[in-house]
């Protein structure tokens, strides 16, 4: 396929929806802004149309974990809750990028947050979890208590690892609450709340009054560059 990081979520969401993630591996050859790819090039797809294409018809299949919401919402690199509210890129949203994120807003049932909204619903009331500086949320990871809502949280994040530490079916959750950080490893999270906006791999959705997120290991295949040997070797043989 060829797209950005979004229209990847869009396909590994679809496959996960249809019962058909994993069965075949997946080629990306990365198109758009350094920003809109960040996540492939994380996941070691490479940033060259014609190395990453390569990749795609001759490569070696990885094995990856994926995040996967109650919602049915999937998320390649992570999860961000702002107690602050969701972030609006700068500018006014249009053409067929602000539609996929529409798209893959409505797919897991929520409503994207409006840029023209502000801070205010359309009634002009401040929507749940979007105005407030901080969120009382109550965050736990796999049964164990993070934060309640008797203390506010200002930052939740939930990422995938990276590196030597992929794939090994468990994900890190940071916590930032007024005077402490809270770090964690679990293979599931649950967040609730009055009413909250989160950010899956940088796109908005929400507000939702509860979620809980789940690894799945090693559940897709991502077709990526074969390791080369080193020159001597190549030049020897």
């Amino acid at each position: 396929m060829i797209g950005s990081d979004l229209a990847l979520q869009r396909v590994l969401q679809a496959l996960y929806r249809q019962r058909e993630l994993g069965t075949d591996p997946v080629g990306l050859v990365p198109v758009g802004r350094p920003e809109e790819v960040a996540a492939a090039r994380g996941l070691g797809v490479p940033a060259a149309p014609v190395a990453a294409a390569r990749a795609v018809l001759a490569g070696a299949v990885r094995k990856l974990d994926l995040l996967v919401d109650d919602g049915g919402g999937v998320a390649l690199g992570g999860v961000r809750i702002a107690g602050s509210g969701v972030r609006r890129p700068a500018g006014r949203p249009g053409g067929w990028r602000s539609l996929w994120a529409k798209l893959a807003a409505a797919e897991q049932g929520t409503v994207l947050t409006s840029e023209r909204a502000g801070r205010n619903g359309p009634a002009g009331r401040p929507e749940p979890g979007l105005g407030e500086p901080n969120s009382r949320l109550r965050v736990e990871a796999d049964g164990r208590l993070l934060a309640d809502v008797h203390r506010p949280v200002r930052v939740v994040q939930v990422s995938l690892p990276s590196g030597d530490a992929a794939g090994e079916g468990v994900m890190e959750i940071v916590v930032r609450t007024p005077g402490a950080l809270l770090r964690a490893r679990a293979a599931s999270v649950s967040v609730a709340g009055r009413g909250f906006g989160y950010e899956a791999d940088g796109h908005p959705v929400g507000p939702v009054r509860a979620r809980t997120w789940t690894v799945h290991p090693g559940c897709w295949g991502l077709l990526l560059p074969t390791a080369q040997p080193p020159r001597a070797e190549r030049a020897a043989g």
